[in-house]
């Protein structure tokens, strides 16, 4: 079964005087809200991620990849159009966590009930928000050293 991109009825027109080029989508990478609209981040099989590219939802002919996406994306159904609306809107992908390796966590909040953490990434100066279960499972070693830092021992009287 093959995953593609659907058509307008002006690209179908151009094809037909000209040679078919198939694309086929490798894997979704994000999701967003744009304009109102939902649009998917998508790797293209045969290209480099350099040409990754947001496509809209209703150009999609791929519902088992869009399925799976949304399965791994652990986001309750309710909260999607929330948690999903990006900061800015420009065309760059939003998420730097699928790109940069956590170098450090910064500090930590609640964002509807679940705890996030402010992640610096190596070699760049940029942070995001990470929910704390995806970094505790991605770098452990950096969360268990964000809490070493906010230890704080009490002793007893007369135990000093």
């Amino acid at each position: 079964m093959q995953m593609r991109k659907k058509q307008t009825a002006k690209q179908r027109k151009t094809e037909e005087t000209t040679e078919v080029q198939e694309f086929v989508v490798e894997k979704i990478i994000r999701r967003r809200i744009f304009n109102g609209r939902v649009e998917y981040f998508l790797k293209w099989k045969g290209f480099t991620d350099a040409e990754n590219t947001w496509e809209p939802e209703d150009n999609l002919d791929c519902p088992g990849l869009i399925e799976e996406f949304l399965r791994d994306a652990h986001l309750p159904r309710e909260a999607e159009e929330d948690v999903l609306k990006p900061d800015d809107e420009s065309d760059a992908p939003t998420d730097l966590s699928t790109y940069l390796e956590p170098e450090c966590i910064i500090g930590s909040t609640d964002r509807k009930g679940e705890l996030m953490f402010l992640v610096k990434w190596k070699n760049s100066d940029e942070v995001a928000l990470m929910p704390a279960r995806e970094a505790s499972a991605r770098c452990p070693q950096v969360v268990i050293d964000f809490y070493e830092q906010k230890l704080t021992w009490h002793c007893g009287e007369g135990e000093q």
